[in-house]
């Protein structure tokens, strides 16, 4: 169930700047202010004049529900955690596979037998209300992430933990668990006093932390503020005052970043080209491991078929897509994996724009004279993709009729197996084996989209997570992947480019993998 609620969740998360574009024209309000915000341009600070400022305005486009530490559910519930609260470690940004940074913990050994992880803690570390961090404080957030049903899978593999004193803490898996310490450090830590203080919705809507900014206010629905933490271990961030406004307009979060009244956001790639040309903004990028696809229920005929798959996989034109539905910002991939993760091979079978293959395929199944797939269902985030993939199929042959529907009722047909085809983007973030979620039986109706499943695949996945040595397990994780596409599993398309915009003068450091981003590596030059 924890894995369930978590990767529907991931799935969801993923729309909000991936609908090709389109802006709501309920937001009718917030575009006549950004109007008058770009009338009144000439008269806002730009360029050398924000030298010394402390102060940051960032544009998102949708509200947050919670700030519990480990109950987020959206793309921006899990920035504004990576603010208030803090991590045992966190990933470098700029080499992301590479050596982890230490945070909270300022030491951590595994033992020989790969199922004790000691963590040797900082020394002096403050939560936002004035309370000593110790090892308690870390044993509780593990058990409280364990409870959790949107990311309990951060501490998949704990067995159980035992505090050796205040700075020191074992935390033990039953059996060898490879992907358990990059995945474990990364649980945000919670102040175990303050949680058995107040009440479950105060703890998530009046946070207390160890991160460098700490909660100040929140109006639903329009804006939220956080403030420097000046006792934070890791020095006080130089922006001291940063207010949220909630945009949910491109067009309109557009106008503002042009009239210098909004300073950073994540972008459409819609409105690239126009703020490229702006006076005074600066763009940025950072690479995910989302992925858009098509998903085909291989519980049905003809989805059942290999050689159907292989021939929905060479009838799309997937840069055509990419310049059209997003705009240019993105990369043709057709493997499950980007380059950089553990498993990924260029020997793996790589689907390109072959029309012509797609038929001889088709003609092998039968389906010579072209096939009638019936509805091919899309939520309505997602119609401007599904349009253009329903024209490549035409082409070759496969004929549908969409039907669009709006997001929650999608679902519910998704999950329940209730159509043949589909196309949506889905964000299996982390270690390889999160990807195991798309492609094995037990997520059959949750992440599982193509209710695909094979033994050889779940026994290599279940010998992954326990083969420790890492040349090992890349190489059974090459061997499941190269099954996965050589069975044309899913119908990937793409790996979406992040876009972000920022005043000049503003150095943001490097922006992480997923467009996380950490507002204490900010400043005005």
């Amino acid at each position: 169930m924890k894995k369930l609620l978590a990767l529907l969740l991931a799935a969801a998360m993923t729309l909000s700047m991936a609908a090709g574009g389109s802006s709501s024209s309920a937001d009718a309000s917030a575009a006549a202010e950004g109007s008058t915000a770009a009338a009144s341009a000439e008269e806002t600070a730009t360029g050398s004049e924000n030298s010394g400022r402390t102060d940051l305005v960032i544009a998102v486009d949708t509200d947050y529900e919670t700030l519990h530490p480990v109950n987020t559910s959206m793309s921006i519930e899990t920035n504004l955690v990576n603010q208030i609260y803090d991590t045992l470690a966190i990933d470098n940004p700029d080499d992301p596979t590479g050596d982890m940074i230490p945070r909270i913990a300022e030491s951590w050994e595994v033992s020989e037998d790969g199922l004790c992880y000691t963590f040797h803690l900082r020394q002096g570390v403050k939560f936002h209300n004035g309370t000593e961090l110790t090892a308690e404080d870390i044993g509780f957030s593990l058990d409280l992430c364990a409870a959790s049903e949107y990311q309990g899978t951060m501490v998949d593999g704990m067995d159980h933990w035992e505090i050796v004193d205040d700075y020191t803490i074992n935390v033990y898996t039953a059996t060898p668990y490879a992907p358990f310490l990059r995945s474990v450090v990364d649980v945000p830590i919670g102040c175990k006093s303050y949680y058995e203080s107040v009440d479950e919705d105060t703890f998530s809507q009046q946070p207390i932390g160890c991160g460098p900014y700490q909660f100040v206010s929140h109006s639903e629905g329009t804006s939220f503020v956080l403030k420097a933490f000046d006792d934070y271990y890791g020095g006080a961030p130089a922006i001291k005052d940063v207010t949220f406004k909630v945009i949910a307009d491109v067009a309109s979060m557009s106008i503002g970043l042009q009239g210098h009244q909004i300073d950073f956001a994540e972008v459409d790639a819609s409105v690239l080209s126009t703020l490229e040309a702006a006076e005074g903004v600066n763009i940025t990028t950072a690479d995910a491991t989302t992925f858009g696809f098509i998903a085909m229920n291989t519980q049905v005929e003809p989805y059942s078929n290999v050689a159907f798959r292989q021939a929905v996989n060479y009838a799309i034109d997937r840069d055509a897509l990419i310049t059209a539905y997003l705009e240019g910002q993105g990369t043709a991939n057709s493997n499950l994996l980007t380059p950089d993760r553990e498993g990924y091979s260029e020997s793996q079978t790589q689907y390109t724009y072959d029309p012509e293959k797609a038929k001889e395929l088709l003609a092998e199944c039968g389906y010579a004279d072209g096939f009638d797939a019936g509805t091919f269902i899309v939520a309505e985030q997602y119609k401007l993709m599904a349009q253009i993939v329903q024209a490549d199929l035409a082409a070759v042959g496969i004929t549908c009729e969409l039907e669009i529907l709006e997001f929650n009722a999608y679902l519910d047909k998704l999950m329940d197996g209730d159509f043949g085809m589909t196309c949506l983007q889905m964000a299996l973030e982390g270690d390889t084996q999160q990807v195991s979620l798309a492609l094995t039986a037990d997520y059959i109706g949750m992440a599982n989209n193509a209710r695909w499943s094979d033994e050889r695949v779940e026994t290599l996945f279940q010998q992954a997570v326990e083969t420790v040595d890492e040349d090992e397990r890349n190489a059974i994780y090459e061997e499941i992947f190269t099954i996965v596409q050589d069975e044309a599993v899913y119908c990937v398309l793409y790996n979406p480019t992040m876009l972000f915009a920022s005043q000049e003068g503003l150095t943001t450091g490097t922006i992480a993998l997923e467009g996380y981003y950490y507002l204490q590596n900010f400043s005005w030059n």
